[in-house]
């Protein structure tokens, strides 16, 4: 009896490190999409509370990553850091796609 205790303890706890170790990993793989001969790639996005139709994502573009920016799904604007808007930027139309607001 307890030799099958311990086997369903070992069975359990086999689990648990799998659950710990691979679903992190795989739930953290970005989303991409083929657009204009041009791959896009949202690596982390977060959703304006105030602003649904506003994101502030890290995106990367043909290799090149950018740093955090705004992408407004109402204007179709990327608003870079230094508060330049971008208009009709290829990644605002793919983050507006994935994520209808």
């Amino acid at each position: 009896m307890l030799k099958k205790l311990c086997l369903a303890g070992e069975l359990l706890g086999l689990v648990l490190l799998f659950n710990l170790l691979l679903v992190p990993a795989i739930q953290a793989a970005p989303l991409c999409r083929t657009v204009d001969n041009h791959q896009v790639c949202v690596l982390k996005i977060t959703r304006s509370a105030k602003y649904y139709w506003e994101y502030r994502a890290v995106v990367q573009v043909d290799d090149t990553r950018r740093p955090m920016g705004r992408y407004n799904c109402h204007t179709h604007e990327y608003i870079r850091r230094d508060g330049q808007p971008v208009a009709d930027d290829i990644a605002t139309q793919v983050i507006c796609a994935f994520f209808k607001s």
